[in-house]
């Protein structure tokens, strides 16, 4: 039976971690897109087509329907659109992704802590050094801190960045000749840069790259006798930065460059700053970070009460504050733990510092909007809990040899964590199944405008307007100068009738939008159910710039230009929005021409109008129909008769 383990250890370990991922996320396949999915994909055209692909590499506003919100993620944006394309947004391929995905960083987690074992535990017994990788990975594939990931479409740019990345560090470990010219790791750089493409964060992966090359030489070191004792961390780093030793990281760099050229060239334009509050700074950023690193080293022994969007952080404005000295002692102490395992335990200063890499990038000086963010230590977390599953798990194997009480109790303790583990992720994976199940938890846990305002858009689509305005007011008190209240808070008045309070939160929303055009938008909507069409034309026209998503635009241009009478204009704007959506546009051509109705000096125009439309749609009964209703209002029987005599005809001809 031990020989069959042994031979057959990585097929049998790969079956077990794949029905593990599969069976915690078993319930999961119809989620709802909840928060940021809505402008990452719902709202979004570009994902909705293969052919946008070229394009992701080289602007940054694909991404999203909201320009404040633009980054440059390529690769995430493609596998966004193959999803499109295979089930448009009928949620299995899309979530189906996501649980293949975190399988791939199970299993590269599960490889690296192999070759973490084969490289410094060379001695131990075979079936030591095949099962142990069994246990972190198994704890990663059913650990409750990942279901906000796999869950979150939105997250899958953290899961890419770990698939990618994992298997280039077990490739980067692998065995090589130094004094050979071709020993750039290749294959590890590719997934570099796929994980790059997929998310800058994923920069942070050059420290642990260069890492390993230091650790490698103090094994090196150690291995020879004439070398004497002379050795340490700081003295290992300056030993590795040679031409001789860093021949393997050139390629890394140079994708890095690569990289960075193509980013600046996606994003010309935009504002960091539209990703942060006002009054964070770089500092303030950084203080809070250091006491966010400890909060997420406690959620992987203590999993329960996560929240997805916690925007209820504290926020630490000054170093001295006692809860940043508290932390700032606490890291002070894992670095005197680093420098006193280092020459004997490498890889544990290898796993804490390659953890601190891959997360400084989104959580050092770089102010993001939140504090904390449940898939911010996806990766890093898995790189963290090597260092403490393996010492655990080759202690029991060591005990456990000569105390069989102390063997069962190690597989029963496992085998309770791992099932706690399993319905602390399964019961969570519940949370995400639609909005109001999401936005209900958030606010229950961590009560804030964000969460107010987005529990309020789930009673605002079920027309349940009084419990929106409700959710919408408390989160006024929070934030009194976010446009995003104002608008939903506009949009909620007018249902209800209150055209004046309306009116006065559509103002406040776009004295307060600084980045997009959404206030823009709806203030324009308001005007054209008002029937200010000068103003709509305004507020249209001024949000062209400040927007990537043209249709309702074009389409509010249209219908502003039928109310004043300029029927030119509005086709012009018609056959953009066709352009963009011919489908869409066809059913929007008759809201568009409304205004022509409305007075008897506009019927000439909307003729002219629906003359124009039949060359942009030709051959539709509707059109003659339009033509022929125009007509017989304005008094020109002759043209009536002859176009609703078209109409009958083209109907009658299935057209």
């Amino acid at each position: 039976m031990k020989k069959f383990l042994l031979r057959y250890s990585i097929p049998l370990h790969i079956a077990v971690l794949a029905a593990a991922a599969f069976a915690v996320f078993a319930n999961n396949y119809r989620h709802d897109y909840p928060l940021d999915c809505g402008h990452l994909l719902l709202e979004n055209s570009y994902v909705r087509s293969l052919k946008f692909i070229p394009q992701y590499f080289l602007d940054g506003r694909t991404l999203t329907s909201l320009p404040a919100n633009a980054d440059y993620r390529p690769v995430l944006q493609a596998t966004y659109a193959i999803n499109y394309a295979i089930s448009g947004y009928d949620t299995w391929s899309w979530h189906l992704t996501q649980i293949l995905l975190h399988l791939a960083c199970v299993l590269g987690l599960y490889f690296l802590c192999r070759r973490i074992l084969q490289q410094f535990y060379p001695d131990a017994p075979p079936l030591e050094r095949t099962t142990v990788p069994l246990v972190p990975a198994l704890l990663f594939a059913v650990h409750p801190t990942t279901s906000g990931v796999v869950n979150y479409l939105s997250a899958r740019s953290s899961l890419l960045v770990a698939a990618f990345l994992l298997p280039s560090i077990v490739l980067y470990m692998r065995p090589r000749h130094h004094d050979s010219l071709s020993t750039a790791p290749v294959a590890a750089a590719v997934l570099y840069a796929l994980a790059l493409f997929s998310k800058i964060e994923a920069i942070g992966a050059l420290p642990v790259y260069l890492l390993y090359d230091v650790v490698q030489t103090a094994r090196r070191r150690a291995g020879n006798p004439t070398a004497g004792s002379r050795g340490g961390f700081l003295r290992d780093i300056v030993a590795t930065l040679k031409p001789a030793t860093l021949k393997s990281l050139w390629i890394f760099l140079a994708i890095t460059g690569i990289y960075l050229a193509c980013y600046w060239r996606a994003m010309v334009g935009y504002h960091q700053s539209a990703r942060h509050a006002a009054d964070m700074t770089s500092a303030v950023y950084l203080f809070t970070q250091t006491t966010a690193w400890w909060h997420y080293v406690l959620t992987w022994f203590a999993p329960v009460n996560l929240v997805a969007d916690n925007l209820v952080y504290p926020i630490f404005r000054s170093l001295f504050a006692p809860e940043v000295l508290l932390a700032i002692a606490g890291w002070v102490l894992v670095a005197g733990l680093i420098m006193w395992w280092y020459p004997r335990y490498a890889y544990l200063a290898f796993a804490v510092i390659s953890a601190l890499a891959i997360i400084s990038p989104t959580s050092s000086v770089m102010p993001l909007a939140e504090m904390v963010n449940e898939h911010r230590p996806y990766l890093p977390l898995a790189l963290l809990s090597l260092t403490w599953t393996i010492p655990a798990s080759l202690f029991a194997f060591r005990v456990g040899r000569s105390h069989a009480v102390a063997r069962v109790c190690a597989v029963t303790g496992l085998v309770v964590l791992l099932t706690a583990f399993f319905v602390l992720t399964f019961q969570r994976n519940r949370v995400f199944a639609n909005e109001e199940s999401y936005y209900g938890d958030i606010v229950k846990k961590a009560p804030s405008s964000r969460a107010y305002v987005n529990y309020g858009l789930t009673f605002m689509r079920r027309g349940q307007y009084q419990d929106a305005l409700k959710y919408y007011r408390l989160a006024l008190e929070l934030a009194p100068n976010w446009h995003i209240i104002h608008i939903n808070l506009g949009i909620v008045y007018q249902q209800l009738g209150n055209w004046e309070q309306a009116r006065y939160h559509l103002d406040r929303a776009v004295q307060t939008e600084q980045y997009s055009a959404q206030a823009l938008v709806y203030r324009g909507e308001y005007f054209l159910k008002r029937k200010d069409y000068a103003a709509a034309l305004r507020d249209f026209e001024a949000s062209i710039p400040l927007s990537r998503e043209m249709f309702a635009i074009y389409r509010g241009i249209a219908t502003a230009s039928a109310g004043l009478g300029d029927w030119r204009k509005s086709v012009d704007y018609a056959a953009l929005c066709r352009a963009l959506d011919p489908q869409q546009t066809e059913l929007q051509v008759s809201p568009i021409s409304a205004p022509f109705w409305d007075r008897p000096d506009r019927y000439q125009a909307g003729i002219s109008f629906y003359h124009e439309i039949d060359r942009l749609f030709p051959g539709r009964w509707w059109v003659a129909q339009n033509i022929g209703d125009l007509a017989g209002k304005l008094g020109d029987k002759a043209l009536a008769d002859q176009s609703f005599a078209e109409a009958r005809r083209r109907k009658d001809a299935g057209k």
